[in-house]
């Protein structure tokens, strides 16, 4: 292998330049860690870092909706500064932002901006659980992990292109391996480590440290039932990166790391201002987003109504609606176009397909709204049926294909008939469009789970759900007097 590693290389071969691109690597890539007191590889200074930070958090901006209650936004950002305030970085400028989405997940850009979805804060029940949650993201921070795998991943690009010079691409290809396996090796490790420091930081601010662990079994019984839904559906789970979704709250490693902190006298916990902090925090997806009802997309403020056909699946994302046949034989999904004043849905449509061609051209219209729509032939490609309406000063861009083209026919007349259900949202819809919120209330003697679910508008699995959001799952009941989080 030594042989074949030095082909083509001339005099000199190619373990030299690698092992000069390391030695100064080396000597230019070391910085002290603040939060470890380690020295590590890194290629980034810390003013680039903020840098980076802010010009990612531009793109988070534009790719997901921030939640609109100023209120909330407001104490997630007190909670998380105090605890920011209580790290090995407390002179950064951090930023906590609410994103409006369903999702289970929080994440933490370089440089100290900080992000946790509603949908992960409906499922914690006390400030403390949210300052756990915050407390690992600033550990990330503090101890420059994303700017770490940046500087691995600059490296093995820099090190996969002298390869690939001096050795083929074949090689080059082994070399852009490595140094991505390196950059992946770092996930458990770092992950341990934000905790580590998350539960110091906890401490630090006056909270138990224990609530790192208490975080971790909510969203493992979370994770356990959402495998069981997907097994049913066939659905992939989607959950909280890092500790929270691949180790058990009894793992050795993590009770280690928690367990050195020590506990914290008389720690905040702050259930009841926690749940204050949340009253009428949307549950599912929110009214700004548009609500799911069964095969029906509502979206109030748009004053919009689109029925798709019978058993598809409806996919509400941040930046457009997918609808996906059964057995995904065929999709289509509705999002936001580009406005250009001055052209015809039709001449809208003939530029947004290029030099495809199209036939079935027809001209769509509603109360309100006017459109075109046709069936695209890209070249080589499968049939795609497309629609442009003009509704209310918005373009709506609906995009439909199948599988198997010699299915469309059968699939079209299906997409066709969604497409022509664009409406102005009926007033009868007005509640439902609303979507689900949250409610704290106390617990009455003599109230179960069970009871409370069937005054609840949950649907399917409303028993299960309000025991995970208030950590009663699988079998645990409210005792009198305890604070709640109902839906309604």
């Amino acid at each position: 292998m030594l042989a074949s590693l030095r082909r083509g290389s001339g005099s000199g071969g190619l373990l030299g330049p690698v092992i000069m691109l390391l030695l100064l690597a080396s000597l230019q890539g070391c910085a002290r860690n603040p939060a470890t007191g380690n020295h590590d590889f890194v290629l980034i200074s810390e003013a680039d870092e903020i840098s980076m930070g802010r010009q990612y958090s531009q793109d988070i901006r534009k790719q997901y909706p921030f939640y609109e209650d100023q209120r909330l936004q407001q104490y997630v950002q007190s909670v998380g500064r105090k605890v920011a305030a209580n790290s090995h970085r407390s002179e950064l400028e951090y930023q906590f932002t609410v994103i409006d989405t369903p999702d289970i997940n929080a994440f933490a850009l370089p440089g100290g901006f900080i992000y946790i979805h509603r949908g992960l804060m409906a499922y914690l029940n006390s400030e403390a659980e949210l300052a756990a949650v915050l407390a690992h993201e600033v550990g990330h921070v503090t101890a420059r992990h994303s700017v770490q795998q940046q500087s691995m991943a600059m490296a093995g690009n820099v090190l996969s292109q002298v390869v690939a010079v001096y050795a083929g691409g074949a090689v080059g290809d082994l070399s852009n391996i490595a140094s991505t396996a390196l950059v992946r090796g770092y996930g458990r490790d770092h992950e341990l480590e934000a905790d580590g420091f998350g539960a110091q930081y906890l401490a630090n601010a006056g909270y138990d440290p224990q609530a790192m662990i208490e975080v971790i079994e909510v969203l493992k019984n979370q994770e356990t039932f959402a495998r069981l839904r997907a097994k049913e559906s066939g659905q992939e789970v989607v959950g909280y990166h890092g500790l929270f979704s691949t180790h058990p709250a009894n793992d050795e490693r993590l009770q280690g790391v928690v367990g050195q902190v020590p506990a914290v006298v008389n720690g905040r916990v702050g259930r009841e201002a926690y749940l204050k902090a949340i009253e009428g925090m949307a549950f599912g997806n929110s009214a700004s987003q548009g609500i799911v009802d069964g095969r029906y997309f509502l979206h109030k403020p748009m004053n919009l109504k689109v029925s798709f056909p019978e058993g598809w699946k409806l996919q509400n994302q941040p930046q457009q609606l997918v609808a996906i046949a059964p057995d995904e034989q065929a999709f289509l999904l509705l999002q936001l176009g580009e406005i250009k004043d001055g052209y015809t849905p039709a001449e809208y449509l003939r530029e947004r397909i290029g030099r495809s061609e199209f036939r079935a051209g027809e001209e769509i219209s509603g109360k309100g709204y006017r459109g075109y729509s046709a069936v695209v032939d890209p070249r080589g490609k499968p049939l795609h049926r497309i629609a442009v309406i003009y509704y209310q000063g918005k373009v709506f861009e609906l995009i439909g294909s199948v599988k198997n083209e010699r299915e469309f026919d059968a699939f079209d007349e299906k997409m066709r008939a969604a497409i022509t259900s664009f409406q102005s949202l009926p007033k009868a819809d007005y509640d439902k469009a609303d979507g689900l919120h949250i409610k704290a209330v106390r617990a009455r003697k003599g109230d179960r789970f069970a009871l409370l679910a069937r005054r609840s508008p949950l649907s399917r699995y409303g028993e299960e759900q309000l025991r995970l959001i208030n950590d009663r799952y699988p079998e645990g009941e409210p005792a009198p007097g305890q604070w709640l989080k109902l839906i309604y």
